[in-house]
């Protein structure tokens, strides 16, 4: 089966640092309300909930986010229309990293979301962002 992936690794020399979140807790809202709006179909919408957290410019993020609508016509076709998302895990590495791990429930498959944030000097960004149809990676 062919993966469907967005990667965005937002990690670009020269890009200019996003805004911060305050807390883990407040990395793993910012996650929640992204996949709140992606499970209703509207991806655009829930990945722009995402952008002021980036370190990623803006035409750069236009197209991520233009690749990332480019498949799901396919995977609709394929999986069924969006029906809901589940949180499924936190994992955190030292003080630095937490990865968030969420599932976009489709009527027939899901995919799976990880959410990796980066502890910079001042709060919690979103480092990067990606989504796989591999169920197998959410374990």
């Amino acid at each position: 089966m062919r993966v469907f992936a967005l990667v965005a690794m937002m990690i670009f020399a020269g890009a200019s640092a996003g805004a911060e979140l305050p807390s883990p807790d407040a990395a793993e809202q910012l996650a929640t309300q992204v996949m709140k709006q992606v499970a209703t179909g509207d991806l655009r919408g829930g990945l722009e909930i995402a952008k002021p957290y980036t370190i990623v410019p803006s035409s750069e993020f236009e197209s991520m986010v233009g690749q990332a609508e480019l498949q799901m016509p396919v995977m609709l076709s394929r999986f069924g229309k969006s029906i809901g998302y589940e949180l499924i895990r936190t994992d955190t590495v030292g003080d630095s990293l937490i990865q968030i791990v969420a599932l976009q429930k489709f009527e027939k498959h899901p995919t799976v979301w990880r959410f990796i944030f980066y502890r910079g000097q001042s709060g919690w960004l979103l480092d990067s962002f990606k989504f796989v149809d591999d169920p197998s990676s959410a374990f």
